[in-house]
């Protein structure tokens, strides 16, 4: 302070005449003023329209330094005095300049700092706030009805492909189940939450007194399979009888597809080609091998977004148009009905929105 009231002492010394008729011209103090006006609005607003300046305080220090000087030299600029100061302008008097420069800067790095801060605190909020629904939106929802959106073939009108809502275990509509399994073709446990361990608990055989499951059919099936090997090719697909599910759902195979390969310390993740799974199994339900079965209708999970931790709309975009593709090369498909087990509002939405992008689909009313 003691600095800055020196300086304007000096100044107001130096507005004083030297000589008799020898003044500081008035158009170089006004014109002084005017530019400190003006460089320090626009370090200020440069620096304001930064978004998360780290200098925004030593830049506001001194931008608000140029903008007080403005009302000082306007005061020494119309009130001169003699050899001092003594002009009064809204009650400044000798100090009257000293005090406008202090006061105006000081009030505006206050003011210009707070807002910043409340700038930066909306701007955090907003960030938050989008945040916060992309975590809803990212939290699936289970649909609780079952129900099947389905889109017919243009060209084949007795093909179709559905979108079925709800949980596999309340699906009774497919002659195949198709379980989305490791190359290692280990089934998940009975209570984990995944399609292998769902399909393995309901395939079971029930003690009738307990409830509980005592044998394990679906999984003793593919362990046979497998036999002395510890893991198969990525796509592949190993066919089982399904157990209690053929009495209790009306599924009379299921198809396990190597879908996801687990890696140590990074658990399991989508194999590439992920859309060759869909297509295997559709050559599986159109072979020799199923032709007593005759199955018309094949219900797939969405393979690799799960456990697999994929991209929902990529891994789905593929595994779709894989089934599509397929039928539309294989026009003479037994299949007539392609289902996709939708479980959450994320998923069928996504798919929906895929979905509407092929023109060799319609949705049905």
């Amino acid at each position: 302070m003691k600095i800055l009231k020196s300086s304007f002492s000096i100044l107001a010394a130096d507005l004083k005449p030297t000589e008799p008729g020898r003044y500081i011209p008035a158009s170089i103090i006004l014109a002084t003023a005017i530019l400190s006006l003006l460089v320090g609005l626009f370090i200020y607003f440069w620096t304001l329209n930064r978004k998360h300046s780290r200098n925004f305080e030593s830049a506001n220090q001194v931008a608000w330094l140029l903008i007080a000087l403005f009302p000082a030299l306007l005061i020494f600029l119309f009130f001169p005095g003699g050899s001092s100061v003594d002009g009064k302008l809204f009650g400044f008097s000798l100090g009257g300049a000293f005090g406008a420069f202090v006061f105006t800067w000081w009030f505006g790095t206050k003011n210009a700092s707070e807002a910043y801060g409340n700038s930066e605190l909306k701007e955090q909020n907003k960030q938050l706030e989008a945040e916060l629904q992309q975590l809803k939106l990212s939290k699936p929802t289970p649909v609780p009805e079952v129900k099947t959106h389905y889109y017919r073939f243009r060209q084949l009108p007795n093909k179709r492909l559905g979108l079925v809502t709800g949980g596999i275990q309340n699906v009774t509509s497919a002659d195949i189940w198709v379980n989305s399994e490791n190359t290692n073709m280990q089934m998940a446990r009975f209570y984990d939450r995944s399609i292998s361990g769902i399909i393995r608990y309901l395939g079971a055989e029930k003690d009738p007194i307990t409830g509980t499951a005592s044998n394990d059919l679906i999984e003793k099936g593919l362990a046979q399979l497998m036999g002395n090997n510890l893991n198969v090719v990525p796509s592949t697909v190993l066919m089982t009888d399904s157990g209690a599910l053929q009495r209790t759902h009306n599924v009379k195979k299921i198809f396990h597809v190597a879908a996801v390969q687990g890696e140590v310390g990074q658990g399991y993740l989508p194999i590439q080609n992920i859309g060759e799974c869909v297509t295997n199994s559709l050559r599986k339900a159109d072979s020799l091998e199923l032709k007593s079965v005759a199955p018309k209708t094949i219900l797939f999970p969405l393979m690799g977004v799960g456990t697999g931790q994929g991209d929902l709309k990529k891994l789905s975009g593929e595994l779709l148009r894989a089934a599509t593709s397929y039928v539309q090369i294989n026009k003479n498909t037994t299949i007539d009905s392609i289902l996709f087990l939708t479980w959450s509002n994320a998923e069928l939405e996504v798919c929906q929105e895929i979905l509407a992008g092929f023109e060799e689909l319609v949705l049905e009313d």
